[in-house]
């Protein structure tokens, strides 16, 4: 386990954790917040412990089979619920808003569900490919089908659809290399073009886009809209960034941070900009976000070095990217935990040169 704690990979980490725990003693952070946030964050230093346990190829296997496992039953579930049955059959309850027959989510949130659903997808396709049974092929093909239909067509949210994005396009790239990534990516296009007419989620959702679009370009961005919230984070964010650039104001100063903006606008306060990129920018400035782009990107260089890690790692933290840029998935519990696997699976199975 010890020669996990000194990989090359891991350098970075170590930098960025032992920075944030200096924070603590900014002038600007507030206490509370910082404990909840190194709780956070912290859970990455558990990455080399897992490696250790990951090496094993059956192990890998492992938490793989339970994964899909596991997702196929929240699929199962999301049907059910759309069909009408209770969900606290299942243990989930239902609220105006989630595991309802409109918006069947199961357990948690639109976003979590469809952010896992679209790695399910991915991997479910990677499976379909791979066997050479017939049955088997109908099966993977069926989860496939039936998580598509649920990620576009039954789970509110526009998360999953630009994190699915990242699957065309690798498939796209890895056949034709940068022709089928833009071939690619015009298909999934048309294919949302085409969808927006058939299908009525995607339809609401467009409009409801637009509409939100409308109120950002008159420069009157809504509370209680994504996109207008979203744009408040971001402006706020900016603005508080360029006032300390470099350092940040402390893993707990987001909110004392953004306050002086979001009371300028008129707009509440917020501690969790969702953007994991602007959250670092803002907890330690450039520097925090040097050393979490330098740690992200040795992994995506690392996984790019061998078949078995581009097929099965890549495209897995591709999505994670992309994801990071409309959440702060490090701070969202299911998701960071998840990635810390990701990060030990790529650790456990492969050697630094």
């Amino acid at each position: 386990m010890g020669s996990f704690f000194s990989r090359a990979e891991l350098i970075p980490l170590w930098l960025l954790l032992g920075f944030f725990a200096i924070t603590y003693f900014y002038p600007s952070n507030d206490k509370t917040s910082y404990l909840e946030f190194i709780s956070k964050y912290g859970r990455l230093a558990l990455i080399p412990v897992l490696a250790s346990v990951l090496m094993s190829q059956a192990n890998r296997h492992i938490i793989g089979q339970g994964f899909l496992s596991g997702m196929a039953l929240v699929l199962a579930m999301s049907y059910a619920i759309w069909f009408g049955i209770d969900p606290v059959y299942f243990g989930a309850k239902a609220t105006d808003m989630y595991a309802i027959p409109s918006n069947p989510t199961v357990f948690k949130s639109h976003i979590t569900h469809n952010f896992f659903l679209v790695v399910a997808i991915y991997l479910w396709l990677l499976c379909f490919f791979r066997t050479e049974k017939p049955a088997l092929k109908g099966v993977y093909a069926a989860l496939a089908l039936l998580g598509l239909v649920n990620l576009f067509g039954m789970i509110d949210g526009r998360t999953g659809w630009l994190v699915f994005m990242v699957i065309p396009l690798y498939f796209g790239y890895q056949k034709l290399g940068l022709r089928g990534f833009l071939l690619a990516g015009l298909v999934f296009a048309a294919m949302l073009v085409a969808a927006y007419f058939l299908v009525d989620n995607i339809h609401d959702r467009f409009s409801t886009t637009w509409l939100e679009i409308q109120q950002v370009l008159r420069d009157k961005p809504q509370q209680g809209t994504s996109i207008g919230e979203r744009v408040i984070y971001l402006t706020s964010g900016w603005s508080a960034f360029l006032q300390a650039p470099f350092f940040g104001y402390g893993l707990g100063g987001v909110q004392g941070a953004v306050q002086p903006f979001t009371s300028a606008a008129g707009w509440p306060t917020f501690y969790n900009p969702h953007n994991q990129f602007l959250m670092l920018m803002l907890q330690g400035g450039l520097l925090a976000l040097v050393f979490y782009i330098w740690f992200f990107g040795l992994a995506v260089f690392k996984s790019a070095t061998s078949v078995w890690s581009s097929t099965f790692v890549l495209p897995l933290l591709m999505i994670y990217f992309v994801g990071n840029l409309l959440n702060s998935f490090h701070f969202d519990f299911a998701e960071s935990v998840a990635f810390v696997i990701l990060y030990a699976v790529l650790l456990g199975a492969t050697e630094w040169d």
